[in-house]
């Protein structure tokens, strides 16, 4: 049986009589158990005891979710470093590929402006040749356009540069530079333009006369088509042979 340790007045004479020795009365009229039982200050104290010690462990569990935070945030931090660095890398590959990609421009351009001195020396100077040697004088600048438009640059099985005679729509044909010659002194289209055959070419003597010259159509037989072609391309000769 487990005693209480107070009781009031009604209960102490309900209690049975062996027992309420053991009671003493109090000022109030109640009875306590008369007996060794622990100061209330020391319930007191280890209450505060345990209370504490959850305060601390309050405290260490905090400690421990900050340094799990700042981990986590220190982890995060090192990502987005990661992920900078990463880009650097991108722009640094970026920069490299722009620097490529100019070399290819200037590498082209190069190769381009080579390509043309080598077809103006090649092509561009025989069609120059051709027409200074057909021409009559002042009229190779005339001339030169429709010859260039004839010849073209390739590259032979050789490696070689080789100039080709194309016919009037722009195909390979097997001409010489001599065949394509008695083709533009036969057309009739570039008779006005042509020498006489066996003058010296261009500033030759059998250019003297203007339209008097050998071989010459009268101002009525040309076309009008012919008439501005030379107005464009050759007025001198437009005012010896129109005027």
């Amino acid at each position: 049986m487990t005693l209480a340790l107070t009781l009031d007045a009604e209960k102490h004479s309900a209690l049975d009589s062996a027992l309420q020795p053991f009671y003493v009365k109090q000022d109030d009229g109640n009875y306590r158990l008369d007996a060794d039982i622990p100061d209330s200050s020391g319930l007191k104290a280890k209450a505060d005891e345990l209370l504490g010690e959850t305060k601390r462990e309050r405290e260490l569990r905090k400690a421990a979710e900050d340094r799990a935070n700042a981990l986590e945030a220190a982890q995060k931090e090192a990502a987005n470093e990661s992920a900078r660095a990463r880009g650097d890398v991108e722009s640094l590959e970026k920069s490299y590929l722009e620097q490529i990609q100019k070399l290819n421009e200037d590498s082209t351009g190069k190769v381009s402006t080579l390509q043309k001195q080598i077809y103006d020396l090649t092509v561009g100077q025989a069609a120059n040749n051709l027409a200074n040697e057909l021409s009559i004088k002042g009229s190779a600048i005339a001339l030169l356009p429709h010859i260039q438009n004839r010849l073209s640059l390739e590259q032979a099985e050789d490696g070689q540069q080789k100039i080709r005679v194309l016919d009037m729509n722009g195909n390979k044909t097997g001409m010489t530079l001599d065949d394509l010659k008695q083709e533009f002194r036969s057309n009739e289209a570039f008779k006005p333009l042509i020498a006489a055959n066996g003058a010296s070419g261009s500033g030759a003597n059998g250019a003297n006369g203007g339209a008097g010259t050998q071989g010459k159509k009268s101002a009525t037989e040309y076309t009008e088509a012919e008439r501005v072609e030379i107005a464009r391309n050759n007025p001198e000769l437009f005012k010896q042979i129109f005027n």
